[in-house]
């Protein structure tokens, strides 16, 4: 839509739909010490991939830029903004957002994440719509959030969704942190925004075996089934569709355990087979796929063996279950202590279970293992440490 003025709650709303105009945007914004920021993407939902569809970013006072990536090519001076730690970021449960910007080559630094704050104050749900009801008796509309970002012209529906997800941020950083103070949890959230600071995009490996049944195929399919995967992905990339769309995933993972089926057959009778597949040219191109993993998996002398199975239960003993309970007792000391959801931030079932089989607790977090150590201390139980985890004091 043309940037008509629009307003949500007294914030002007600006849309940034040019290289000029986001560098106006980035240079008001420089000069703020705090922003609120957030993004809409689409992850396989009604395209292929992980893709930024719009930023929303509020200075606090009264002006909300939403950045449309679709007609600007080169958003370094963004991806600077958003690297600058002396400017604080604050963003609502913002791991979605660190892995897609980190995927498109920006480090987000200076992170304020205020659904981490919510948690720490032991906030059953931390939704930004909880949240805003709870502290600010705010009830906001959410009927855009599953709206289709990809489509253009933006409505302005979309565009005052969109500004709600930042406009409210900052007041709402600044309650949640006046009573982490009171509470003298700071330390836990500035550890918090640190390891999100860290966080890093990657691919799967095998990423066509975490699909459903996968793990009952033989190394044969599953070595087809890795060629086939390929093949799908390679078509939704050409279709611009989420490859469950081209081809169901239990379908893939049926034609990789039947390799030998009339593919012809096979794609005129199975469900959700997207019809672009269909057009002879693709046929062609998948019976090639196939007879090329076939191939290759000769070649290979890839076994028809079938793999162990790769989840083992954890071994119980009187010493693993007696590790079991005594942590089980620090855990509920804690939520006693800190509340039944922050807890979650501290101590959970698998850091119970892996303390439980190797005897050493290995939290990788500093202010969780200074807890955990004095709750046990408290209650006179020995929790040894790994040597990889925090040590007291550090």
């Amino acid at each position: 839509m043309e940037n008509l003025p629009l307003e949500e709650d007294g914030v002007a709303i600006e849309l940034v739909a040019s290289e000029d105009a986001l560098q106006q945007a980035i240079n008001q914004l420089e000069q703020c010490t705090e922003l609120a920021v957030d993004l809409e993407f689409d992850q396989n939902r009604y395209t292929y991939g992980f893709n930024l569809c719009l930023v929303q970013i509020a200075d606090g006072n009264g002006t909300c830029f939403i950045i449309d990536p679709f007609y600007i090519e080169d958003l370094s001076p963004f991806f600077r903004l958003m690297e600058n730690p002396a400017i604080t970021k604050i963003i609502h449960h913002s791991n979605n957002d660190i892995l897609l910007l980190d995927k498109m080559g920006c480090s987000v630094k200076g992170i304020m994440d205020t659904d981490v704050a919510a948690k720490i104050l032991n906030y059953e749900r931390s939704s930004l719509a909880t949240v805003l009801k709870e502290e600010f008796s705010k009830e906001i509309d959410k009927s855009q959030q599953s709206s289709n970002w990809n489509k253009r012209p933006l409505t302005e529906d979309q565009l005052r969704y969109a500004a709600i997800d930042v406009i409210y941020l900052h007041k709402i950083k600044a309650k949640l942190l006046e009573e982490i103070e009171k509470q003298g949890r700071m330390h836990w959230l500035e550890e918090e925004n640190h390891i999100l600071e860290q966080l890093k995009y990657t691919e799967s490996d095998n990423p066509h075996l975490r699909l459903k049944h996968s793990y009952r195929l033989n190394y044969y399919q599953q070595y087809l089934l890795k060629g086939l995967y390929a093949f799908r992905e390679e078509m939704a990339r050409q279709f611009n569709k989420p490859a469950h769309f081209v081809i169901p995933n239990e379908a893939l993972v049926e034609l990789a355990n039947n390799p030998n089926v009339d593919l012809h057959e096979w794609l005129n009778h199975t469900r959700g087979i997207h019809g672009n597949l269909k057009k002879p040219k693709n046929e062609r191109l998948l019976q090639e796929a196939m007879q090329q993993s076939k191939a290759a998996a000769k070649e290979n002398n890839i076994s028809h063996d079938y793999p162990e199975h790769r989840f083992h239960r954890p071994l119980r003993t009187p010493e693993t279950e007696r590790r079991k309970e005594h942590l089980t007792e620090v855990q509920k000391y804690i939520m006693a202590n800190y509340g039944e959801y922050a807890s979650k931030l501290i101590i959970n079932q698998s850091l119970i279970t892996d303390f439980s089989q190797s005897g050493k607790l290995r939290c990788t977090k500093k202010y969780a293992t200074d807890i955990v150590l004095a709750a046990a201390q408290e209650l006179g139980i020995d929790v040894p440490l790994s040597i990889t985890a925090p040590q007291p004091g550090e």
